[in-house]
């Protein structure tokens, strides 16, 4: 297959306080196999990742409506995929990728790194764009859940994923960087 210049979206503005991101956005819903080869290929090979949130349909468990309300849902992509050597259960169908930059002076290099794992890893064809596409602020929503000195104690990579009611443990998976890991 020959190889051809995917053409860039436009870039989206990036507010002065806040690190750029580069949304993923691959043509069809990605396995838990693929996701699980991309995150590891992402964290392994790019370095100035800061955070990554996957986007996508629900799989839950149960039907939550309908005549089989209740019964058990067994969806194929259900499962837990590995990623720096920790479990994550997939409870949605990633269909968006966003990646948080920390190190914004290598922008341009990091998203051809990007780039370049994407077109070894993903087996369709993918869009990718660069702007600000999650909170970089405490919302309303996380003074609601954590409280003001909860969001004054909260890890910056979490602010603006959770809604209300949610429990976050379920919602979200904190892996440790490298210098995380060294300092302990």
């Amino acid at each position: 297959m020959a190889e051809r210049e995917r053409p860039r979206m436009l870039e989206r503005k990036v507010p002065e306080d806040a690190n750029p991101e580069v949304q993923i956005f691959p043509e069809r819903l990605l396995s838990a196999d693929t996701v699980e080869k991309l995150l590891n290929e992402l964290v392994d090979r790019v370095e100035g990742i800061g955070r990554i949130v996957l986007h996508g349909p629900g799989l839950p468990k149960v039907v939550p409506f309908g005549p089989a309300r209740g019964k058990p849902v067994k969806h194929p992509e259900r499962k837990p995929i590995e990623v720096k050597g920790e479990k994550i259960p997939m409870k949605i169908q990633a269909g968006q990728v966003i990646v948080e930059i920390e190190d914004e002076e290598r922008l341009d290099e990091i998203v051809e790194e990007i780039e370049e794992v994407c077109r070894e890893v993903l087996p369709c064809d993918f869009q990718v764009q660069v702007g600000r596409f999650t909170k970089h602020k405490p919302t309303v929503t996380d003074y609601l859940k954590f409280g003001e000195k909860g969001v004054e104690e909260l890890d910056d990579r979490l602010l603006g994923l959770v809604e209300p009611r949610a429990r976050l443990a379920d919602r979200v998976a904190v892996l440790k960087k490298k210098e995380e890991e060294e300092d302990e």
